[in-house]
């Protein structure tokens, strides 16, 4: 049995890793779904009878952070690369003091003013949408891993953003809530990574400034898809914003 019992998430991180990067698999049923609280199996398929490929994902959100990351089994990462093996990492030390913060900077990515504009982003969207973005910037192995997962209080409502310049070759990784996979389309991840998070760009501009047009990008997207604007997220829509140029 290759999917977990309900409270199995802990020694599987590999077992789920390979289970995520693989599937595809062939249904009759127009679309059938199937989850438990480690991981989930969505076959999604289009026509009503005809038999089709479809694609098949199971997706830990503790797997991928004890990884070191949840970058490795993101929708922003290439299969070839996110699927190199990566040791676990559960580092509560590097974790932040005081009261819970949505932005941990390990590796001093942004300055303290972008961090300051992150942060107020992050928050005033949750209070106006109720998705709530947390943002981690590091370098594997400096990442406080599976510990951030009790620490933010990851749910459905959660999409966490991995900026990691060395993990996958793209900067920006996402994991993604099954709740918000409902409201945007999943393949919009994948846009904010391929533009913002290709090396060519943040090269040029700066992994601070990818991270923060990032996020940019997913407020306005997230807030359109709130007011239920019609081809909210399409193809076009991502933009870069003058505010990751605040030092």
């Amino acid at each position: 049995n290759f999917f977990p019992a309900p409270h199995s998430f802990h020694g599987m991180f590999f077992n789920l890793a390979l289970l995520c990067m693989a599937s595809l698999a062939h249904s009759r049923s127009a679309f059938s779904s199937a989850r438990t609280r480690g991981g989930h199996l969505r076959v999604m398929a289009q026509g009503e009878r005809a038999a089709r490929s479809h694609e098949v994902r199971l997706c830990s959100r503790r797997s991928a952070m004890g990884a070191g990351t949840l970058g490795a089994l993101s929708l922003g990462a290439r299969p070839s690369l996110a699927a190199k093996r990566r040791d676990p990492v559960n580092r509560p030390d590097l974790l932040p003091k005081g009261e819970m913060t949505p932005l941990i900077d390990v590796t001093g990515m942004l300055s303290k003013s972008q961090e300051k504009l992150v942060k107020n982003m992050i928050m005033t969207l949750e209070k106006d949408t109720g998705i709530k973005l947390r943002v981690l910037c590091q370098t594997y192995p400096d990442t406080p891993g599976l510990a951030i997962a009790d620490y933010w209080g990851v749910d459905p409502d959660t999409v966490v953003l991995v900026a990691d310049p060395e993990l996958t070759g793209n900067l920006l990784n996402f994991n993604v809530g099954e709740n918000i996979d409902l409201q945007v389309p999943r393949n919009y991840w994948g846009r904010v990574s391929g533009k913002f998070g290709a090396k060519t760009y943040w090269q040029k501009e700066g992994a601070d400034t990818a991270v923060v047009n990032a996020i940019g990008a997913i407020d306005s997207c997230v807030r359109q898809v709130d007011l239920g604007v019609r081809g909210a997220c399409a193809p076009g829509s991502i933009k870069a914003t003058d505010s990751a140029m605040v030092m």
